[in-house]
């Protein structure tokens, strides 16, 4: 099965959504306004666990990983606390809760079976 998130970017909030059978998500996120990676459609994203980064309970934070951004290496969505935008570098962040539906929703993990179609409003 094939998924895609969509962020709609506003200047320093924006909208992801997200939809798999019964799981919706449709929450703000946030990210580094001065490390903002372009906007565009970013295939072959996995939902995955960052090995060096630890959700609330101490286990690998749950994540989507997102590849080839063109000048950037490492880049998630992932959980993040409020200042959320202190979270990342580059990264979009949302509540844990929320991140945890998605990251639940998406099977197999590791598989590239995610699209990312990051878009900014005018």
């Amino acid at each position: 099965m094939n998924y895609t998130i969509n962020v709609s970017r506003g200047l320093a909030t924006g909208t992801l959504s997200f939809t798999s059978g019964q799981t919706k998500v449709n929450t703000t996120c946030y990210w580094d306004t001065n490390r903002k990676i372009p906007a565009g459609t970013y295939e072959k994203c996995s939902a995955t666990t960052m090995s060096h980064k630890k959700n609330s309970l101490g286990n690998p934070r749950e994540a989507v990983y997102i590849p080839d951004v063109k000048g950037y290496s490492g880049i998630f969505i992932h959980m993040g606390k409020n200042p959320f935008e202190n979270w990342s570098d580059g990264c979009i962040v949302i509540a844990e809760n929320e991140m945890l539906k998605l990251y639940n929703a998406i099977s197999p993990k590791n598989s590239h079976n995610v699209k990312v179609v990051i878009t900014d409003s005018k």
